[in-house]
């Protein structure tokens, strides 16, 4: 696996735990299904795209 997918899937799954489970528990939100679902989608691509501005800035 290239360097720039894997740091930017790392990325992405550190956003994706912080934002949906760790932000909504202490602003006492509910975490349903839906919001888990959509929250690993976008921050799957969030990650990729993220990976992919690393690796044009920083020419791997």
């Amino acid at each position: 696996m290239k360097k720039w997918i894997k740091s930017g899937l790392i990325w992405g799954m550190i956003m994706f735990i912080i934002m949906t489970f760790i932000y909504p528990y202490f602003n006492d939100e509910e975490i349903t299904t839906k919001k888990v679902l959509i929250g690993f989608i976008l921050w799957t691509i969030g990650g990729i795209l993220f990976g992919l501005t690393l690796k044009r800035n920083y020419k791997e």
